[in-house]
């Protein structure tokens, strides 16, 4: 199987590609097609792809430093990560979104969809792989992902998954909810809602009903398990948080959040989250900025470098074994969504995965090119829901909106209609229609000026 990675200069690449390596019939016979802006970085990520265990295993090309034409040709699949919009942009986009009462994000928030004006152009590029690898999936990893699902699965040919991280999620959060901070990856679950707020609508652990097992732990006195490495003090606190939000979910609507992103909960909790955010909240300015960015730019540049290194180096099997404990970029990802995407594709068996899609019926309640996130089975050329799924009543006035701003989102970007634009962003549930939110959206405007189409500049006179 041939698999072009658009953004294969990612530290996502060896992880995702080791895993998928060790399934033989993903790519024995077949090409590793690792398309980057930045060469040099794709080309160490794919040498050392070549001195992995896995690769030895097999018979497989990899290139790197082709044209982006020449990785799609051909393709049976086709995976995207890359980042949206320019540092100083992104900052300067959720910082407005504080000063006036949003959280930002690169996914589900108001930053968001205006990010997804400037990555929507990369993703409807790609999609020129209707000519190129007319029967390719194309796994889109790159936020937000709903909206470039809806994009490319409503306005083209191409069969597109949009794909997030988070999708492991609930393998360490319904682990530590009952008691221990462990990764398990034995749960089953049926979820339908969107990327970052979605619900576990039922599911089981080991032949065990799940809600019945949470009611067992989830005890007036419960309280979070102490979290390990290698965890920073940060994200600790800020995991602790999201277990007693979901522990506060379960015991009021009897329901827990999916994949607990905090863009994607704050919708649930959105005043006392975004106060919890405030708090933090320190606006720099463009100067500042340029300096964080400087900063962090020498760090990427002194790990690059530090990769480079490596490839000198003598990598056998016992490097393999004991590097990654230390350095997180080189462990497999076995469970990682993309991994079983290209498993079902390459014909190992059919795979239970949970991506953002237009619902074709899969969710009771929504329109056919609705995008919303849901559990599906993937076995080569067929994808089907699972089947009798619904969100939850009591948040479905939340997720209604959320899902159908995203999806104009993905039309505004086809089109590059201004008025769909000011349909998309009327939708957006949170200060709706109000003062603060159209002018939000106007700032918004200005920030992104020169990353967005220039259309889109005309939407001001809808606001």
């Amino acid at each position: 199987m041939k698999t072009a990675f658009i953004g294969g200069g990612s530290f996502q690449t060896i992880p995702v590609v080791r895993s998928a390596m060790a399934e033989p019939r993903v790519f024995d016979g077949g090409e590793i097609n690792l398309y980057d802006l930045n060469v040099p970085r794709a080309e160490t990520m794919g040498r050392l792809l070549m001195r992995t265990p896995e690769f030895a295993r097999i018979n497989c090309t990899v290139r790197w430093g082709t044209t982006l034409d020449k990785a799609l040709d051909g393709a049976d699949a086709v995976s995207v990560v890359i980042p949206v919009g320019s540092p100083m942009v992104t900052r300067l986009s959720d910082q407005a979104c504080m000063r006036r009462g949003f959280i930002g994000s690169d996914q589900l928030s108001a930053s968001g969809a205006f990010r997804s004006l400037t990555g929507g152009r990369i993703i409807w590029n790609i999609a020129k792989m209707e000519k190129r690898c007319p029967h390719a999936w194309l796994a889109c990893f790159a936020n937000p992902v709903a909206v470039y699902s809806g994009l490319v699965n409503n306005h083209t040919k191409i069969k597109a998954l949009g794909v997030c991280g988070g999708y492991q999620n609930h393998m360490w959060d319904l682990t530590r909810l009952m008691g221990r901070d462990a990764f398990c990856p034995d749960y089953d679950v049926e979820v339908a809602g969107i990327n970052h707020c979605s619900f576990i609508i039922r599911g089981s652990l080991h032949g065990r009903d799940l809600y019945r097992l949470l009611a067992r732990h989830l005890t007036p006195d419960w309280r979070p398990p102490r979290i390990g490495n290698p965890w920073s003090t940060v994200m600790k606190r800020h995991i602790r948080y999201g277990l007693l939000k979901l522990a506060e979910q379960f015991r009021k609507f009897g329901v827990v959040t999916f994949s607990t992103e905090g863009d994607g909960m704050a919708h649930l909790f959105y005043e006392e989250m975004f106060e919890r955010s405030l708090k933090h909240f320190r606006p720099l300015t463009r100067p500042q900025i340029a300096r964080q960015i400087a900063n962090w730019q020498q760090t990427r540049r002194r790990h690059d470098d530090s990769l480079r290194t490596l490839l000198d180096a003598d990598l056998d099997e016992k490097f393999w074994a004991a590097y990654p404990r230390t350095h997180r970029g080189f462990d497999r990802s076995d469970h990682h969504i993309t991994v079983k995407i290209l498993k079902a594709l390459a014909g190992a068996g059919p795979q239970k995965i949970v991506t953002s899609r237009p619902n074709l019926g899969a969710v009771a309640g929504f329109k056919d090119r609705t995008v919303l996130e849901y559990s599906e089975t993937l076995d080569r050329h067929t994808i089907a829901p699972y089947g009798d799924l619904a969100i939850p009543d009591a948040y479905h006035a939340v997720i209604a909106p959320l899902a159908a701003h995203q999806t104009l989102l993905g039309d505004a970007i086809a089109a590059e209609d201004p008025k769909i634009l000011f349909h998309a962003l009327h939708a957006y549930p949170i200060h709706q229609n109000t003062h603060a939110s159209r002018a939000l959206w106007k700032e918004l405007l200005e920030i992104h000026r020169d990353e967005i189409p220039a259309a889109f500049q005309k939407t001001r006179q809808y606001l």
